[in-house]
């Protein structure tokens, strides 16, 4: 936890140093939707005996911003509530962030996530390339349960206690994605882009064999920023 912390106000000095540098200034909101799940080791995926994980369709929203550098060249970081999680439909009775479900139940787990990526971003005329690290804090979870008999119903909503059942909160991890964006009046943007996030950190051990797995989300994104600073050329500078 320390580790991840120390890195996460590294990242911060490092924004503000190029935030100094940088020729111009943007903020805006953004907005998405993905399908999230978590990635285990292969030979847990493989076995019969352990949850079959399943994506489940989470939002995100947030705050947008763009350290220009260059024309081609700008640094993106961002502030997101993302929604992270899986789906398990158990056919035998196994526990779960110690919650016993019984056999036959689709169980759904929900972890809220503060998420703040820190993107490099390469330009080609409307067309973008985003890569960078991410750091995010779990705030809180749930487990939603569900049976089927000739429809499917609600049984019960759990709130995790994520530091009794040992989840790790801090969460370091990748994202990569490509987008377009399209210039508005007054030199905003209106922007669209596809991502990949996993993360690096283990999150929680699953049942039977105590094996940590990781979050994996992939999504689309909409917003739009306009800018807020610039800096004058050189030759223009008193």
């Amino acid at each position: 936890m320390q580790t991840t912390m120390k890195t996460t106000a590294f990242a911060l000095f490092m924004l503000f140093t190029l935030a100094a540098q940088a020729q111009k200034i943007s903020l805006g909101l953004k907005g998405g939707a993905q399908q999230a799940n978590v990635a285990a080791p292969d030979f847990i995926e493989d076995a019969s005996f352990i949850p079959d994980f399943k994506p489940i369709t989470t939002a995100n929203f947030g705050v947008v911003s763009e350290i220009e550098l260059h024309p081609n060249f700008a640094i993106q970081p961002e502030l997101s509530y993302v929604m992270k999680g899986f789906k398990v439909h158990e056919n035998f009775d196994v526990d779960l962030f110690n919650v016993p479900l019984p056999m036959g139940v689709t169980a759904i787990s929900k972890f809220h996530y503060l998420e703040m990526p820190v993107l490099a971003k390469a330009k080609f005329g409307n067309f973008y390339l985003l890569a960078g690290p991410t750091f995010g804090y779990a705030m809180g979870g749930r487990l939603e349960t569900r049976a089927r008999a000739l429809i499917e119903f609600d049984l019960f909503d759990t709130k995790i206690d994520l530091d009794e059942v040992g989840y790790e909160r801090w969460e370091i991890g990748g994202m990569a994605g490509a987008g377009v964006s399209v210039p508005v009046g007054n030199g905003g943007q209106i922007f669209l882009d596809a991502r990949y996030s996993h993360g690096f950190t283990q999150a929680y051990d699953i049942p039977v064999v105590r094996e940590k797995v990781q979050h994996k989300n992939f999504g689309l994104n909409v917003g739009f920023m306009l800018p807020i600073g610039k800096k004058a050329p050189a030759g223009l500078r008193p």
